[in-house]
């Protein structure tokens, strides 16, 4: 069975989906406004945990609790079709 991919800007929930271990992603907390940069890091004893950028502490220590997350977009590059010397002159 092909699993379902969120669409791009739609936020999953935790509930539904975890991310993959130590990829960087959005994340939304249910008791803050504004969404930031984090990862999830599985522990040894299979529990995980997330983090804001790369912290130390996860999330829940310093009362930020995730309700969702969703993948960062694609880094922006230029057209491919620009040459190396009009990319300086930018």
């Amino acid at each position: 069975m092909i699993e379902e991919q969120p669409k791009i800007s739609e936020w999953i929930p935790i509930a539904e989906k975890l991310p993959e271990p130590g990829e960087y992603i959005l994340l939304s907390f249910e008791n803050y406004t504004l969404a930031d940069i984090g990862r999830y890091e599985k522990d040894e004893d299979d529990s995980g945990a997330f983090y804001l950028g790369d912290e130390d502490e996860s999330c829940a220590s310093i009362n930020l609790f995730v309700n969702a997350w969703m993948p960062l977009p694609k880094p922006y590059r230029p057209d491919d079709s620009m040459e190396a010397e009009e990319m300086l002159t930018l």
